[in-house]
């Protein structure tokens, strides 16, 4: 029998709030979130989920937290790719955290690095000095000897492959063609 509404209540109250305190530090982490937002929607999940099946209530709140930024920044259709390294498996406070789930979190971050060494390179440069670097678009533009019109659409053009990369669902995966990134670079060479 499903554990009723009252129970679900208590086991949250006693189980998940105590973690409230450290999952809004880790959030805090994040650029451009409202954390009492994503701490809402997170007790939300939660108070829905099979919690029989919860082992470790800090790493399940953690999990789903992360679940509700990653979909949050997917809406905002502008991520930083300082964001993106934040969502290292070692930046979840999960005891429980098996080896299956590492392991997909590892590939995600070599699929980001794999992704970034695959564009054109003043595409990847542009996406390094504004993202990682700082730099404003005028000094990324001094710096390559391009227009600051360049920078712009050059760096649009690779958060659309990141988020069109990143915004595939569990079972899709990247096209046998290379996807957005050989598509990016295919449409660089004709401009050359």
């Amino acid at each position: 029998m499903p554990p009723s509404d009252d129970e679900r209540i208590a086991w949250v109250a006693s189980q998940v709030l105590p973690h409230e305190a450290a999952l809004r530090t880790w959030l805090r982490r994040f650029r451009d979130i409202d954390i009492d937002d994503i701490v809402q929607d997170s007790y939300a999940a939660m108070i829905t989920a099979d919690i029989a099946g919860i082992r470790n209530p800090r790493a399940y709140l953690f999990t789903v937290a992360r679940s509700v930024v990653l979909r949050h920044y997917r809406r905002a259709r502008i991520i930083s790719i300082t964001t993106l390294t934040d969502f290292d498996a070692r930046s979840i406070m999960d005891e429980g955290a098996d080896a299956e789930r590492t392991f997909g979190a590892r590939q995600e971050l070599a699929r980001l690095y794999t992704f970034i060494e695959e564009l054109p390179q003043r595409c990847r440069h542009i996406l390094l000095h504004r993202k990682i670097d700082g730099l404003s678009q005028r000094e990324v533009a001094q710096r390559l000897g391009v227009s600051e019109s360049v920078v712009e659409k050059q760096l649009a053009r690779a958060l659309r492959a990141l988020d069109a990369l990143f915004g595939e669902t569990g079972a899709e995966r990247r096209p046998a063609d290379g996807g957005p990134v050989r598509a990016a670079r295919r449409r660089d060479a004709g401009k050359s």
